[in-house]
């Protein structure tokens, strides 16, 4: 059936839209307005064997469960108020390791200022499942999307990239203050967290925003010493691990060329771009030997 975004297109399609709901799906999150409030939903599993191994500690499954949501309502600008979470639990799971799965998703719902409020539980013969809905809400006027982004934008990200199988994939805390930050930023146009590759994520955002193309000086990537390390030293694989690893959880927005704000939560680094929106058709890697073009790298899910 194609690829995970063609079926996303197919699924807002086939679904529709309604009264209330100002942005639908295709997005980091929906956002609906709910009796004048704007609030903001996402919804997003853990497979074992997917997202995490079967050696993984199952306290840093909880909390990537609930910290891959928590990135999403990031990248809206959003802040989190509650948590639904279903399990579907193997039977040969242990009571002690149930335990441990449940203390991490407390400890990351606390740390990002959510509760969990409820959810299922449910036998499986397959692998542990572990799939968290998350609800917060706006304290602005508007919410980041993937859309927005225009040719002369500079384009930023929050973060190191690359190496995130070394364990920050289950490690990483989501960028809700920079969110929060940015979504007052009026200079900022689109944004998305990076989870499935930085180009991948980057032609979605584009995409989503009508925009042509976009340059990436691959020189400016910063590079997550993991990256430098499961490359073995070689500076040109770490940085194409940073271009299509994934699992990152920074985000990555569109501004117009200038600076922001002074002061907040942005990293001094974060402030300077690494590229930029083109009117030139393509993802482009530019560099002292010039400027060629690439295909989308990262991860995607099948549908079928």
């Amino acid at each position: 059936m194609g690829a995970e975004r063609a079926l996303t297109r197919r699924l807002a399609s086939f679904f529709g839209s309604g009264p209330g709901v100002r942005i639908g799906i295709g997005d980091d999150a929906a956002v609906v307005d709910a009796r004048g409030e704007q609030i903001v939903l996402c919804c997003d599993p853990v497979v074992q064997g997917v997202h995490f191994l079967a050696s993984a500690p199952l306290s840093l499954v909880g909390k990537k469960a609930v910290n891959r949501n928590l990135s999403d309502l990031a990248a809206m600008g959003a802040t989190p108020d509650w948590l639904l979470v279903s399990l579907l639990l193997p039977r040969a799971l242990t009571a002690a390791k149930l335990q441990a799965l449940l203390r991490g998703i407390r400890a990351a719902a606390r740390a990002g200022g959510a509760r969990v409020i409820g959810g299922d539980v449910a036998n499986t013969p397959g692998p542990l499942v572990v799939t968290v809905t998350a609800c917060g809400h706006l304290d602005t006027e508007r919410a980041m999307t993937r859309a927005g982004a225009r040719p002369g934008d500079t384009i930023h990200v929050s973060g190191p990239l690359g190496g995130s199988e070394a364990g920050h994939h289950l490690r990483f805390c989501p960028e809700l203050a920079v969110g929060r930050w940015l979504v007052r930023q009026p200079q900022v146009h689109a944004a998305i967290d990076v989870s499935d590759g930085l180009l991948l994520d980057l032609d979605t955002l584009l995409r989503e925003s009508g925009a042509p193309g976009a340059e990436i000086d691959i020189e400016r990537l910063p590079l997550r010493p993991a990256a430098r390390r499961l490359a073995g030293g070689d500076l040109n694989k770490a940085r194409q691990r940073a271009l299509g690893d994934g699992e990152d959880y920074v985000l990555l927005w569109t501004q117009a060329a200038g600076p922001l704000a002074r002061g907040g939560p942005l990293p001094l680094r974060a402030r300077q771009p690494i590229g930029r929106v083109v009117e030139r058709r393509g993802l482009w890697l530019v560099d002292g030997a010039g400027r060629r073009r690439v295909q989308p790298l990262g991860y995607q899910h099948r549908s079928g």
